[in-house]
């Protein structure tokens, strides 16, 4: 499973990458959604810590609920403004937010996710484990750290060159590209070399 501030930095980014022609403004409540649709899915977690209760196949780690919740938020936001927001704007941005939580997940090669549940709840895992897991949620976990440090350098560099190609006002320099794939490039070795 990936960090919770991979999710967090995902629903973000995914915030952050709406279309230029969005007003420059903050939309305070499109960013709350898009942060609480990329953390959600590990819901299964706090119901397996709290109450002892573990959900096979975890739905909530599928496209299926990825699309239901955002669904769920864009009818939540649309009813709370919907003369402060072009709508249709909104939904790319609630889908990429709630889908990047599976996707982070699938790009750490460890847990199988059911991503095509309802339609099968048949599990599918990455061959290959291109981020750390978080591991073990201690303080005193160096690995946490370790790998926490790895993934902000595979991560960071990506998110931030996506954002930079799609909203043209953060276009970055030639010498800022370079040393964020620099970055990238030696955090990605470093995370295919650990051992899964």
């Amino acid at each position: 499973m990936s960090s919770l501030i991979a999710h967090l930095a995902a629903g973000v980014t995914a915030y952050a990458c709406r279309s230029p022609r969005e007003p420059r403004v903050v939309d305070a409540p499109l960013l709350a959604a898009s942060v609480m649709l990329a953390v959600l899915p590990d819901l299964d977690y706090l119901l397996w810590w709290a109450a002892g209760l573990q959900l096979e196949p975890r739905i909530t780690h599928s496209l299926g609920f990825a699309a239901a919740t955002a669904a769920l938020a864009w009818l939540l936001l649309s009813l709370t403004s919907p003369r402060q927001r072009r709508m249709a704007a909104v939904a790319p941005v609630l889908v990429t937010a709630a889908a990047s939580h599976e996707l982070l997940d699938f790009l750490v090669g460890v847990h199988p996710s059911p991503w095509l549940w309802p339609l099968t709840s048949a599990s599918f895992v990455s061959p290959l484990g291109l981020l750390p897991s978080a591991g073990r949620l201690e303080f005193a976990n160096l690995y946490l750290w370790r790998n926490l440090l790895i993934e902000a350098g595979v991560l960071g560099p990506v998110m931030l060159a996506l954002c930079a190609a799609l909203r043209p006002a953060w276009r970055l320099s030639r010498p800022a590209q370079i040393g964020l794939a620099i970055v990238a490039a030696t955090s990605l070795s470093w995370s295919l070399s650990l051992p899964r």
